[in-house]
């Protein structure tokens, strides 16, 4: 899942359904809010992804750890993404 692409296109296809006359700080509020809905859906599909891990490896704890360990590293550099195209 690429979110700088998919945050692109949304804002693009915001950008036109948008009316004309409204104001850059109101249209900028906008995408801000789509942006931080997107990183909080990530967020919370990245808790219940972590979540069945450890429930479904019960005695492969360590497997469980690897995998929580991964997904907390993609789920760092998404945030760093998410923030620098602020």
């Amino acid at each position: 899942m690429n979110l700088e692409k998919l945050s692109d296109r949304v804002a693009q296809e915001l950008d036109t359904a948008l009316a004309d006359d409204l104001p850059a700080s109101e249209r900028d509020a906008i995408l801000d809010i789509v942006r931080r809905a997107m990183l909080d859906a990530s967020s919370r599909t990245h808790r219940e992804m972590k979540d069945t891990a450890v429930i479904c490896c019960g005695p492969e704890a360590d497997l469980a750890h690897k995998m929580q360990e991964q997904m907390a590293k993609k789920s760092d550099m998404l945030i760093a993404n998410l923030k620098a195209m602020r």
